[in-house]
């Protein structure tokens, strides 16, 4: 179940700009989770805005706009689970979500018109998710969303958590340790 949030001065986004964001920002993360624009796909799929008074957001030690760039100031953070995700797809997605935040404030993607719009990538460890009380895992949260085990997305968190489980026994850590996957590698 990826998740962003997005934290914004309050009234710098419009409703249509904050719904025209929240559904690019979906299409990131359905992306993230194989790219199938699913009912299910989408039912996991979670946008939520935080407004953030103007007086209570600093940036250079000033509340006015001397240090902000062109889009204004935002921090998004996606959270997903661990090992989804290589450094390269990571990096896509920090380029995916700065674009749809100037597509949607209406700036040119020129050379610092960005710089006050920051992307947090959080990992949340495998075991540490649940619903319906149940712990959830990457590879479940795949299979919820349509993507098979073989699929090529999966490749990295399947190689991910073998060398995960493969330290582990190393180093015996005690049986039923969280933190490897959830659901059978093979």
């Amino acid at each position: 179940m990826p998740a962003i949030i997005v934290e914004y001065v309050r009234n710098k986004l419009s409703p249509s700009q904050k719904q025209a964001l929240a559904e690019d920002l979906t299409h990131v993360i359905l992306q993230i989770e194989g790219g199938a624009d699913t009912p299910e796909g989408r039912s996991i799929a979670s946008v939520r805005f935080r407004a953030v008074d103007a007086e209570d957001w600093y940036l250079g030690g000033s509340i006015d706009d001397t240090y902000v760039s062109a889009t204004g100031k935002f921090i998004i953070e996606l959270n997903v689970p661990e090992g989804s995700m290589n450094q390269e797809r990571k990096s896509e997605c920090h380029k995916a979500i700065n674009a749809a935040v100037l597509k949607v404030m209406g700036v040119k993607p020129d050379k610092g018109a960005a710089y006050s719009v920051w992307v947090q990538i959080f990992e949340w460890p495998e075991g540490h998710l649940a619903t319906a009380g149940r712990t959830a895992s990457l590879l479940g949260i795949a299979k919820v969303a349509g993507v098979p085990i073989e699929h090529p997305l999966l490749t990295f968190p399947r190689a991910y958590f073998k060398a995960k489980q493969r330290m582990y026994q190393a180093h015996d850590f005690p049986a039923k340790t969280a933190g490897l996957s959830a659901v059978p590698l093979d």
